[in-house]
């Protein structure tokens, strides 16, 4: 596996805790109250949202954890002390032993006619186990796609249409799908080519083969429609090799697919003064740059085109631009989207610039592997003198270098 850095050397962007935490349910020795402080100070720029205000979605973690002293609710608490731990000394014993204990929890109190806000709190405990598996890559494989797998399923099984939907749930729902999409895209391009099958009714998934070819529902109307059209671009696509792609029904739905991104315009959250928060600017800059990358990956990738385009080069500089703006940015699949575009040593230094800002303040372990799968697919092109290099196969190439699935959210 490639371009895979450590923790080590991570400051994490402290942010003020969303509440007191005068009073908690359960006890805890002090070093467990240190995690859990820690936690909430660092939660914000350690955790993949998709999320206009981080802080916020804090606070709902927040409440989960402080909610009662069920066991679920304890679940919610021994993931977020796991995580905070791994992120203080790196993976230890004491690692293990909270996720063991979060393990047998979720086995324990889970059921077919789980009820929130049990179901809601198990959703959270496995999102945040998902986030310390994707740093920790270890030779268990892909368990972080197991946790997020079981996730979604807990989700689906609810309905998001039930009355499971309150008091914040819809965006957790938001949160596991955000990652499904981004999932999809590596396994579009990972070189585990697994087929997808109904639906496995074991609740604890161990061996990742299993996961990886556990079939997975779209994302629901509570993501953002950036995501939802992603998502659908990721499904659709197909190789030259397909009976449909010479079709004009597939020409006709990657037009309409390409107006409808191309119609997204970012606005801004309402009832929040961009002159007190700045949220209003750095969102609706971060929805754009969704939406440039996934425009850039849709004419490519569609049509395996990977020539010279005026439009896509307009395209990459306003993104250029948006980052710019943005100043730190840290999702990482319009960092790599943007970054294949990248043919002059000026765009090349401004794309890795970017990266490295991104990974001061953040501890995602995708963009720690970014940096040296650009440089390398640079390099490739820069050696193919007379010719362009083929879009798919530089995406297979550098998402199949990967031992276990990589993560680009």
């Amino acid at each position: 596996m490639i371009g895979l850095g450590s923790h080590e050397g991570f400051v994490p962007q402290r942010f003020d805790p969303p509440r007191a935490l005068s009073w908690l349910p359960i006890n805890l020795g002090y070093e467990e109250r240190e995690l859990l402080d820690h936690f909430i100070c660092t939660a914000p720029s350690t955790l993949a949202i998709f999320e206009p205000d981080k802080n916020e979605f804090l606070s709902l973690l927040v409440r989960l954890v402080l909610s009662d002293s069920s066991p679920s609710s304890v679940a919610v608490l021994q993931s977020a002390l796991a995580l905070s731990l791994f992120h203080r000394h790196g993976l230890q014993a004491d690692v293990y032993r909270f996720k063991a204990r979060v393990l047998r929890t979720l086995i324990t109190s889970c059921n077919p006619s789980i009820e929130s806000p049990t179901l809601v709190q198990h959703v959270a405990a496995r999102m945040i186990l998902c986030h310390l598996e994707m740093l920790e890559m270890t030779n268990n494989g892909s368990l972080w796609y197991c946790h997020l797998v079981e996730a979604k399923y807990l989700i689906d099984n609810a309905g998001v249409d039930s009355q499971y939907c309150y008091g914040g749930f819809s965006r957790l729902v938001a949160w596991v799908d955000y990652h499904i999409v981004m999932s999809r895209f590596s396994l579009r391009h990972w070189h585990l080519k697994v087929e997808p099958v109904e639906e496995i009714r074991d609740s604890t998934p161990v061996e990742p083969e299993t996961c990886l070819s556990r079939k997975v529902k779209g994302v629901s109307y509570y993501s953002h429609e950036i995501l939802r059209h992603l998502y659908i671009t990721f499904e659709i696509i197909q190789t030259p090799t397909n009976s449909l792609y010479h079709s004009d029904e597939y020409e006709n739905f990657l037009r309409c697919l390409e107006s409808k991104i191309t119609d997204i315009v970012p606005s801004a959250l309402e009832g929040i003064s961009d002159t007190v928060s700045g949220l209003n600017t750095a969102w609706m800059a971060m929805t754009e740059l969704f939406k440039l990358a996934g425009l850039i990956y849709l004419k490519r990738a569609s049509r395996n085109f990977s020539g010279i385009s005026s439009q896509i080069d307009t395209m990459v500089e306003r993104a250029y631009l948006l980052l710019d703006e943005l100043g730190t940015f840290n999702p990482t699949f319009p960092l790599l989207i943007v970054g294949f575009e990248a043919r002059t040593d000026k765009q090349r230094m401004r794309i890795l610039e970017h990266i490295e800002r991104a990974m001061a303040s953040s501890s995602l372990r995708s963009l720690h592997g970014l940096r040296n799968i650009l440089q390398q697919t640079w390099v490739q092109d820069d050696l193919a003198m007379d010719y362009e290099l083929d879009y798919l196969h530089k995406l297979d190439a550098v998402i199949g270098s990967y031992r276990i699935l990589p993560s680009f959210a």
